[in-house]
Order: structure tokens, then C-alpha cells, then sequence
């Protein structure tokens, strides 16, 4: 099968719209674009920072979709270490030349900018607490907007790299995910204070993993229609719009899973894939544009609403014109570096200092603004 019909019409294009309500979001939330806006528009910028950051459940559904897809190919290839090893090599590259970019024009712009919206400066605590992707959980204060995201799908992909290897068949992995699944909807989910952590997101990576694995067979199937019928009665308990958009979210990729012959010809363009490739990119960069505009806006002394407007679609077309940019001429090259065969082998000295250096599990042959 080509790299193109490989492609999930549906997975394309919600991962499309998503990215972009990501931006309109930060467009919405930070800068004095936002306020000059909001004070002709109110309702506007409202539903823009309030419903468009819902987004995220999108990315966590198709996160652990794809996760899910990721793990079932190569679990009689390589140990759990090795996989949460590829993870973080495929995460950090970009997200280090990001936030490089972002720090080095808060620093360059700052003294033209108002108001207290801007990052922090960077210091050796806060860059290694970053590049271990733990900045989230020991409090340290984000050096751009949406790198708490990258830390949350680190850890989901890790915690569910585990569960593959612990449990020792297809359907007591399926069990498992749907019980964590479940007591993350009904429990983990609806305490704020775990938001830095997997745990609270795996109501819904979760549901996107046992879409995934609906395909698999009519167990698995049931399987996920128990978890989204238990999903639907905690919604009755406890509303929350994010799990309602994660359980739609996971029954259109699920219905799109199934029915994958009859989609096949449905593909978006050659520049849509580009937009999809890049959505990474352009999540990690668009703050520094919004930076960029931000001190222009107050360089030249503008107020007028309309002026706002036009300033923010251009920041949201810019911001998508250096993510693809910044996709193909950094992201890509220095991650296709970083990655090469040999380079950063740390999982055979990791599992040899846990004691796990035998050979994975049979299992591994039957089988990827804040909240």
C-alpha cells in the first residue's frame, strides 16, 4: 500500500482542524490584539478561548489512535524502553529548536511588549526540567504556551508502552486500558489538581487506543462500546464538554477504523497532507508569531479594533506559513539527525540497570491552553 492510501482521510483532517482551533485559541488568549478585539467582539474572543482549546481532546483521541497503531507493529521488535526511547527522540528535536526560537524572541522583543503575558526567562532549572518533560509536574513555569501537551503525550505514550508489556495477551491489554480508561472518566478526570499527569488524560488517549484496536475483533469491539456507554453515563454524573467531544471524536475514527475500504478515496490534497505534517510544527512555534505581531502592533502604536482583527488573521496565516517552514527546514532535517540508527542507544543500559534485559514478552508479537 502507497504512503498515500495509507493515510486516514478522517484522521487528516481532524488533526487539520484541530491545529488551527489550537492557534485561533492562543490568538484569542495572549497579546493586546486579543483585547482590542474582545472589546468590539467580546463574544468572539469568548467562544474562541473557551471552546476552541477543546481542540486538545482531539489530539489525545487520535494520540493514542495512532499510539495504539505504533505499538501492535513493532512489540515483538523492540523492549518497552526502546519504544519510550523512540518517543522521545521523535518529541524533543522539534520541541527543543521551538522553544529556541520562542525564548530567543521573548528575549529580542520583550522591551517593546506590555502586560505580564510573556514567558518567564529561561534558567538551567527550567531548561532541564523541559528537556526531561517533567516541567509540568515539578511546578516550573512554561517557557512557551502548549509545552505542557508534550509532556502529557510523553507520558501517555509510556504509561501505555507498560501496560502492553505487563499484561500478557491482547485481551487482558484491552481490559486494562479500558479500566484505566474508565476510572480516569469517572475519577481522575474530574480532580483539576492531577491535570499534570497521565492518568487525568487517559479518559480520553484511551478511547482512541481502543479504537484503534476495534478493527482487531467483535471483542474488542465490545470493549469499546462498554467504555463509551460507561463514558456517556458519566457525562450524566459529572458534564464535562471535553469527554462529550472525546467520545464523538472516538466514535468517528472508530465508525472511519471500520469502514476504511469504503474511505479510501477520500484523501485530502498534497498541501493538505503538507499542513497535517507540519500542525506539530506550527503547535510549537505559533507563540513566537504571536510575539512577533504583538510587538509590532505595540511599535506602532495601534488601538483600532478592526486593525486587531485584520492582525490576527494575519498572525494566524503566518503562523501556519512558518510551521510548514519550520516543519521541512528544521523539524524534519534535525529529527531525521537525531534519529539516526546508532546515535542515542540508551535502552539496552536502561534495561540492563532494571534487571529487564531478557528478551520482551510474547506478548509484544500480538498486537503515535491547558485542558
Amino acid at each position: 500500500m502507497s504512503a498515500h492510501r495509507s493515510r486516514s482521510f478522517v484522521i487528516d483532517l481532524l488533526k487539520l482542524l484541530a491545529a488551527q482551533l489550537i492557534v485561533l485559541h492562543h490568538l484569542s488568549a495572549y497579546g493586546p490584539m486579543a483585547e482590542a478585539v474582545r472589546s468590539v467582539w467580546p463574544s468572539l474572543v469568548e467562544h474562541l478561548y473557551l471552546d476552541a482549546r477543546l481542540a486538545v481532546q482531539v489530539f489525545l483521541v487520535i494520540g493514542g489512535y495512532l499510539a495504539a497503531q505504533s505499538i501492535s507493529g513493532r512489540r515483538d521488535q523492540h523492549h518497552p524502553m526502546a519504544l519510550v526511547q523512540r518517543r522521545y527522540l521523535r518529541l524533543i528535536p522539534g520541541f527543543v529548536l521551538a522553544l529556541c526560537w520562542v525564548t530567543s524572541l521573548v528575549w529580542l522583543l520583550q522591551p517593546l511588549i506590555s502586560g505580564d503575558w510573556l514567558v518567564d526567562a529561561p534558567n538551567l532549572h527550567s531548561v532541564l526540567a523541559h528537556l526531561s518533560l517533567l516541567q509540568s509536574v515539578l511546578d516550573v513555569p512554561a517557557l512557551s504556551v502548549g509545552v505542557w501537551y508534550v509532556a502529557a503525550d510523553f507520558q501517555l505514550y509510556a504509561l501505555l508502552v507498560l501496560m502492553a508489556f505487563w499484561f500478557k495477551s491482547d485481551r487482558a491489554l484491552s481490559f486494562g486500558v479500558a479500566a484505566l480508561t474508565v476510572a480516569s472518566m469517572w475519577g481522575f478526570n474530574r480532580v483539576e489538581s492531577l491535570d499534570n499527569w497521565a492518568i487525568y488524560f487517559f479518559a480520553a488517549y484511551g478511547l482512541g487506543v481502543l479504537a484503534a484496536w476495534a478493527h482487531r475483533s467483535s471483542f474488542d469491539q465490545l470493549v469499546l462500546g462498554g467504555v463509551l456507554l460507561l463514558g456517556e453515563e458519566s457525562l450524566w454524573v459529572a458534564p464535562r464538554v471535553r469527554l462529550a467531544l472525546a467520545l464523538l471524536v472516538t466514535l468517528v475514527i472508530a465508525y472511519a477504523s471500520l469502514n476504511a475500504h469504503r474511505l479510501a478515496r477520500l484523501q485530502l490534497s498534497r498541501h493538505g497532507h503538507l499542513l497535517v505534517d507540519s500542525a506539530y510544527a506550527m503547535f510549537l512555534t505559533h507563540f513566537g508569531v504571536i510575539v512577533i505581531f504583538s510587538a509590532a502592533w505595540e511599535y506602532g502604536q495601534l488601538s483600532s479594533p478592526t486593525a486587531a482583527l485584520w492582525m490576527s488573521g494575519l498572525a494566524w496565516l503566518v503562523s501556519v506559513a512558518v510551521g510548514v517552514l519550520f516543519h521541512l527546514k528544521a523539524e524534519k532535517p534535525f529529527t531525521r539527525w537525531v534519529n539516526q540508527p546508532g546515535r542515542w542507544n540508551f535502552a539496552p543500559w536502561l534495561t540492563h540497570s532494571l534487571g529487564q534485559s531478557q528478551a520482551p514478552s510474547a506478548a509484544w508479537v500480538s498486537g503515535g491552553a491547558k485542558r
